[in-house]
Parts: C-alpha cells; sequence; structure tokens
C-alpha cells in the first residue's frame, strides 16, 4: 500500500510562515519515504485553511523534491473553469515531471458556493461536467502544454454509491475521507463505506484517516480550539472535551502497534491502494507533526506490510 500525507494548510502564523512550513512538510515527508503529499483547497479561508490555490503551493513543492507525488485532495471543481484547470494541472505535471495527482470534488462549504455564485445543491452536477470535460481536453489536441498521461492520475472525492459508480465508469480513483471506527469497531456507516468500495472494486481508492501515533493527550491542547468552535456551533455539548473526541475514536493515535491494529480493522482498509494520512481536526504546528509523520512512516507501516 502506497504512503501519502495531506495537509489542509491550516497553520498558526502568516501565510508566508504556513506556505514554508508546507513545503518543509512535503520535503521531510519525502525524506521519511511517503509516496505522495497531498494539499487540499479551501476558498476565502473556510476552514482556517490558506490554500485557494493548490497547484501554486506543489509547483513550489515540485522544486524541492525529486520522487514524491503530488496530490490534490481536492480541487473544488464546480468553482473550476474546466478549460483553466486542465491548464493549471497541465503545466504543474509538466514542471513536476509527471507527479501529479489530481483529486477532484464537490466541496462541502454553502458559503463558499454563494461566494462563486453557484447553487449548492447543484455541486455535483456541475462538478460532474467539469470532470467530463477535462477528461476530453487532456485526451486532445489542443491542451498546451499537452499531459495525456495524467487522465490516468484523476482522483474523485465522494463516498456515494452513485459517485463511485460514476467514477468508476470513467477509470478515476477514489478519494475516501470516512471517520475512523470507533474503539466498540465499526460503525454502521463505516460498513456501508467499504461495502460500497467492495461492490465497485475500483482499481485506485485512496483512504483519507487522521492519524497520529503518540500520547493521545499530546492533541488536546491543538484540538481545543476546534472544540470550542464547535461547542459556539452547537454541534458539541458545552462540556465535550478533546479528551471526549479522542476516545470516541476520531483519530488513530496511541502506540505504534495500536494505531496499525485499528487501521487494519477499518472495513475500508482491505480495498484501499493508498492511505493518506492527516492530522484535522487538529492543527499540529511542525514541531508536533514531524515526529508523528516520522513514526507513521518508519513504525507503523513496517507493521501494516507485516500484516
Amino acid at each position: 500500500m502506497r504512503l501519502g500525507f495531506l495537509t489542509h494548510v491550516a497553520g498558526a502564523g502568516d501565510a508566508r510562515t504556513v506556505y514554508r512550513e508546507t513545503i518543509e512538510l512535503a520535503v521531510a515527508a519525502e525524506e521519511f519515504g511517503y509516496d505522495s503529499f497531498w494539499v487540499a483547497q479551501h476558498h476565502l479561508g473556510a476552514q482556517g485553511a490558506l490554500s485557494p490555490s493548490p497547484f501554486v503551493l506543489l509547483a513550489a513543492i515540485a522544486e524541492r523534491t525529486t520522487r514524491i507525488r503530488l496530490g490534490t485532495a481536492v480541487v473544488v471543481g464546480p468553482t473550476e473553469h474546466p478549460i483553466r484547470l486542465a491548464e493549471d494541472a497541465a503545466v504543474l505535471d509538466t514542471l513536476s515531471g509527471g507527479r501529479l495527482e489530481l483529486g477532484l470534488g464537490a466541496g462541502s462549504d454553502p458559503a463558499t458556493s454563494e461566494r462563486f455564485g453557484i447553487a449548492h445543491e447543484n455541486r455535483h452536477a456541475r462538478l460532474r461536467e467539469t470532470v467530463d470535460t477535462v477528461l476530453d481536453l487532456l485526451t486532445g489536441a489542443d491542451l498546451v502544454p499537452p499531459a495525456p498521461t495524467l487522465r490516468d492520475r484523476i482522483w474523485l472525492g465522494t463516498g456515494s454509491p452513485d459517485g463511485i459508480a460514476w467514477a468508476v465508469d470513467r477509470g478515476l480513483g477514489i478519494l475516501s475521507g470516512r471517520r475512523s471506527s470507533g474503539p466498540a469497531g465499526p460503525l454502521p456507516g463505516d460498513r456501508e463505506a467499504a461495502e460500497h468500495l467492495a461492490r465497485h472494486t475500483p482499481g485506485r481508492v485512496a483512504l483519507s484517516r487522521p492519524i497520529h501515533p503518540g500520547p493521545p493527550d499530546t492533541l488536546a491542547e491543538h484540538l481545543l480550539p476546534w472544540i470550542t468552535r464547535a461547542h459556539a456551533a452547537g454541534r458539541f455539548p458545552v462540556d465535550f472535551t478533546p479528551t471526549d473526541y479522542l476516545a470516541i475514536g476520531n483519530m488513530y493515535t496511541g502506540p505504534p502497534e495500536s494505531v496499525a491494529r485499528s487501521l487494519m480493522a477499518d472495513p475500508g482498509y482491505p480495498h484501499a491502494t493508498d492511505l493518506l494520512c492527516h492530522t484535522q481536526p487538529a492543527r499540529l504546528p511542525p514541531a508536533a507533526l514531524l515526529p508523528a509523520m516520522r513514526r507513521t512512516a518508519r513504525e507503523v507501516r513496517p507493521l501494516l506490510a507485516a500484516g
């Protein structure tokens, strides 16, 4: 199984600092042996992120790396003009020596849809139109620069039966971001998502999972701002704590052996070709994130390989 790292580019510093830290994370990921490094797109500061232009950021990363594959997870397809999207992707793929993994999705933020003049309920239909146009452009003769092999490195962020079937029909990979299973085992939603993957048996499936090998209490302070915002929004009761959030099983944390065991018990794991690690909603500074990235690559990954 290929191992990737996903970042939402949501650091605590100014944008210039966060971008430089993200580039250094990618360089470290390549050093640790990760196969891919993925950047999410968020417009207008949604979720506190600073990554409206992932192609630009990945181009900077391409200049500092040589091997690691560079992914978008995901570009919000409904907000993009398909010609502009295909051209930007083709330029990045050319600059990086064919290392782009192009992940596209419908987006989940209604405010972003509104600002772009898009009816949020129509975003899935717009995404499919965009994807089909991009596929045609990549295999046609008009795109400059040409990037015909990129057609085989496109992914769709989806977990629905219709979305998976549509992606498989077009030969796309699937980016699945279902939550991890709790301590008591898989929840019905976890099993259902895995059944969709198994039923269609696509060739490429990337599971996006929150993974942080190490003591769970090291995450608590980094989860607190998000928990506090959730209190204000009414998503959690006022006495709900970061410890409660971790106890439910929302993140794979603890000793490497425990993390590996829990991952292999994930119903989606047998169907995955790629595992994308992230730490959302915890926003860890590099000093805390780099050791966890290293442990995932050097300690958890061999355990997964050994089965």
